[in-house]
């Protein structure tokens, strides 16, 4: 998932921000983003389905406004308003942030999921206990979007996935940016960061008072402490051969757009995935359980993204930030993060 805002006080949503972030994605090798929250108005010509000719920046999917409501009649009509104002997915959130929001019923997540199929769209659902998990995939949810972190996958939760065909996105990175700014991080002083992110922009970030209320918010700690169960859990559904389909939930104001992505793929290794599990789940799984046509692999008829690197990221996940060229759609982007090309 991913919003559209620079700085970590957020931004405006406006075209120019959108560009100027789908370009930061690219020069990162990120080609292709599929947004899962809330765009707007603007990010409707910038969608792939109408400018599949851009090569300087990342190509767009978005969902539109995430699906809310306390009724069918109020959540089928926000499907029909994504409907209208156009959109590549729908999404909900069934969730009750630990205990401390009213989480979407059955009844109404039912509804806009019928909804949903009827017009044409998979629906990429939020979630966070085993129990919705199953209930979400019994229902018809085509992606759920978010590591099961309450409990271990049991082989109930197994079989159902697979039966439905259903990816599975892990999103490790959203759980480290809820509690990782209790103190200054140490990728703050990562070459490969600070070439997108100057220290002004990560200021706030270092502020005592700030990073204070970090340590003692009791959902941050409580998704630190579920982190190793989440990654425990990728583990265990990639080893039965759940397809697992990569995703940061990156470009909320403290979710660093691309870095965040590269970061994802070494905290899947960390979790024991091979780099070869972790490039197809970024690549032609992410395509295939998403229903993304032409994108994926380097296949005839496929557009031609690709990234030339100075060493084997089969050998190391990490040698994925030893970019040398970025190619989108074949044409080789003129920067990549900070370097020109």
């Amino acid at each position: 998932m991913w919003e559209n805002t620079r700085g970590i006080e957020g931004g405006h949503y406006s075209r120019e921000n959108v560009i100027d972030n789908l370009r930061i994605y690219a020069r990162y090798g990120i080609t292709t983003v599929v947004s899962l929250g809330d765009d707007q108005k603007e990010a409707i010509a910038l969608r792939h389905v109408h400018d599949s000719a851009a090569t300087d920046r990342a190509r767009l999917f978005i969902a539109g406004k995430v699906i809310t409501g306390s009724t069918p009649a109020e959540a089928t009509a926000i499907v029909d308003s994504n409907h209208h104002m156009g959109v590549d997915f729908m999404k909900i959130r069934v969730d009750d942030n630990l205990g401390t929001t009213t989480k979407m019923s059955e009844e109404v997540y039912r509804a806009v999921i019928r909804r949903s199929h009827e017009l044409g769209y998979k629906i990429a659902t939020h979630m966070y206990y085993l129990e919705d998990a199953k209930k979400l995939l019994d229902a018809g949810s085509d992606f759920i979007a978010h590591s099961v972190r309450d409990l271990p996958v049991d082989e109930a939760f197994i079989q159902l996935i697979k039966q439905k065909n259903v990816g599975y996105c892990p999103t490790l990175t959203r759980e480290v940016s809820t509690f990782v700014y209790g103190e200054t991080p140490g990728f703050f002083n990562d070459p490969f960061f600070t070439r997108e992110y100057n220290s002004s922009l990560v200021g706030p970030l270092k502020d005592p008072a700030r990073q204070s209320q970090v340590r003692s918010n009791r959902n941050a700690q409580i998704y630190r402490q579920q982190l190793p169960l989440a990654m425990t859990n990728l583990k265990t559904l990639s080893d039965t051969r759940v397809p697992i389909v990569f995703g940061t939930d990156s470009g909320v104001p403290t979710r660093f757009m691309g870095y965040f992505e590269h970061m994802e793929m070494q905290m899947m290794a960390e979790a024991g995935l091979t780099p070869m599990q972790i490039i197809v789940s970024a690549t032609r799984d992410a395509a295939k359980y998403l229903g993304l046509s032409g994108l994926g692999t380097l296949s005839d008829g496929h557009w031609a993204d690709f990234l030339v690197l100075d060493a084997d990221p089969l050998q190391d996940i990490r040698n994925l930030r030893r970019i040398a060229a970025v190619h989108i759609g074949g044409v080789p982007l003129r920067t990549t993060a900070g370097k020109q090309q």
